[in-house]
């Protein structure tokens, strides 16, 4: 499989510096973790990521009447409950009669998304392309983006156009190289929405979600945590990255030279500058500085952040690219690709 093009959408720029929020330390801990700049739309997922995908058909020098397939990937609190995130995108362009899959699976959308449009390339028609698109849009009325974790959650879009490898491009040429991914489903229940399903249909006349505990205060009453327990679930969390991650570079015979390239979940400074060191690659190599542009998109993350690196000239032709993610479920899942020279 081969990426022919890639677009991008980022709503109004705002600043934690200016952030309306009754917990100032929670902000100043996210401010610690490297956080500045986030995005919010007063729109929609799904006119979003339409306009992802848009733009990345413009690169790609093909057409909304070539697509074959739509694989959607979103987290956050959908637009509307029941409906299809990849239909939706589908009928924003012209109403397609399209394959279409949806996931939603967090953070984990931004691997697992590319599996599925894998297994569908090999049956496009000639002149067909197929389409990856992942959002994430905030719904602060179900969760504060400040509270989750020290994290800001952020909104944006991303979609990139794919064809089997032997598809004709123009530009972009990234080259699927595979991947993995795995869940450890003692802690399924850790990042869950309290409200907004059918276990707790209502929101509480005049709730504020600002209010809510903080995600780390959820865990260790949730799953009754001790402190050391703490520890040891933090721990587990970073080896379980590494292996993941270590095991898909080893499947592709990759090193950790200087044409890797590591593109992870923006979860923070320190965390990321920590598996950086921990893997032996160089911050640089990474998409650490981002946590301050964008802050953390959900399932957008890997992808944006490699169609913003390439656009800086930071991945060059024979650059290798390994995109990995660490996701409620709980999920870990890293995919490799490569850019033809």
């Amino acid at each position: 499989m081969k990426v022919l093009g890639i677009g991008h959408v980022l709503p109004k720029p705002m600043r934690l510096a200016e952030a309306d929020h009754p917990n100032t330390l929670q902000l100043e801990a996210i401010r610690l973790a490297g956080y500045d700049k986030y995005w919010v739309s007063n729109g929609s997922a799904r006119a979003m990521g339409t306009q992802a995908v848009v733009a990345a058909l413009e690169e790609s020098g093909y057409g909304v009447d070539d697509i074959g397939f739509i694989v959607a990937g979103q987290s956050n609190i959908p637009d509307f409950i029941g409906i299809d995130f990849a239909c939706q995108v589908g009928a924003e362009l012209g109403g397609l009669r399209a394959r279409t899959i949806n996931l939603v699976e967090g953070c984990g959308s931004s691997i697992s998304t590319w599996f599925s449009a894998n297994s569908l390339v090999r049956h496009l028609k000639e002149g067909q392309i197929g389409v990856i698109v992942l959002a994430q849009r905030v719904s602060e009325p179900h969760l504060d983006r400040f509270g989750i974790m020290n994290a800001i959650l952020s909104d944006g879009a991303v979609a990139a156009i794919v064809g089997r490898t032997d598809a004709p491009s123009t530009g972009c040429c990234f080259v699927y190289k595979g991947g993995h991914d795995i869940s450890d489903t003692r802690f399924v229940d850790m990042m869950r929405f309290e409200r907004g399903g059918g276990m707790g249909p209502v929101l509480a006349e005049n709730h504020d979600s600002r209010q809510d505990k903080l995600g780390r205060d959820r865990i260790m009453e949730l799953y009754r945590f001790s402190g050391s327990d703490l520890t040891a679930f933090l721990k587990l969390r970073t080896e379980n990255t590494i292996q993941i991650i270590e095991s898909c570079l080893a499947e592709a015979g990759w090193g950790k030279d200087s044409d890797l390239t590591l593109l992870h979940t923006l979860e923070g400074r320190q965390s990321m500058e920590n598996l950086a060191s921990r893997l032996g690659i160089a911050k640089e190599k990474t998409n650490v500085d981002l946590v301050a542009e964008i802050s953390h998109m959900g399932c957008v993350d890997q992808l944006i952040s490699l169609d913003i690196m390439r656009k800086q000239g930071r991945i060059q032709p024979g650059g290798r690219v390994a995109m990995s993610a660490i996701s409620s479920g709980m999920k870990w899942g890293c995919c490799l690709l490569e850019l033809q020279n």
